[in-house]
């Protein structure tokens, strides 16, 4: 694979590096571990994984079960660990920022406060619902992964998860401050004589 392209099928062969897995497994897999922070569709992982097997860096194999079809389980190869080495050396993009919730804040208006003041409330269920399922993970991860190599960096991820958490959680409760002082300016504006 050349450099700078898609990080699509470094996902998935960091997924095979993990274990084999078909691609319905890739997908719910990384949906329990990198998908707080990483997403793959399986519009992505099928031709990604055909992409890996066609240079060699993955290899596919007929898994059978008695009375069911075979699955297709795919394997990441030695010159696949390789690829995945020198594709963690590099430097990782500037990640993107796109949010339609600020969008639309930005564009706001005084008459959309009692909208926005919602989206920033559900943003605030989200969030702590979000912590919490942080906290469920981590210990679940330190009582059945305890001894697993990759467990530090494992739980590095899962603090920035933690961190990127808490830090919306005190803006959203920031924004239903300014917000909600908005709103009574408003409100006394409109029962001014």
């Amino acid at each position: 694979m050349a450099a700078r392209t898609r990080s699509t099928p470094y996902a998935v062969l960091g997924m095979l590096s993990l274990a084999p897995m078909s691609g319905y497994d890739i997908r719910k897999e990384a949906a329990s571990s990198i998908g707080y922070f990483w997403n793959e569709s399986y519009g992505q992982i099928y031709p990604a994984l055909r992409e890996l097997q066609a240079r060699g860096l993955a290899k596919r194999r007929a898994d059978r079960h008695a009375g069911h079809r075979d699955r297709q389980v795919y394997e990441i190869t030695e010159r696949g660990r390789e690829a995945l080495h020198l594709w963690r050396a590099e430097p990782p993009r500037a990640m993107p920022l796109r949010n339609e919730l600020l969008l639309k804040l930005f564009f706001g208006e005084r008459s959309s406060v009692e909208h926005d003041v919602g989206w920033i409330e559900q943003v605030i269920r989200e969030e702590s619902e979000a912590l919490r399922q942080y906290r469920r993970i981590k210990h679940q991860i330190m009582k059945e992964q305890r001894d697993h190599p990759s467990l530090p960096f494992w739980l590095i991820t899962l603090s920035y998860g933690q961190h990127h958490s808490r830090a919306v959680l005190r803006w959203g409760r920031e924004t239903l401050n300014a917000l909600r002082a908005v709103e009574g300016g408003a409100a006394r504006r409109g029962s001014a004589p």
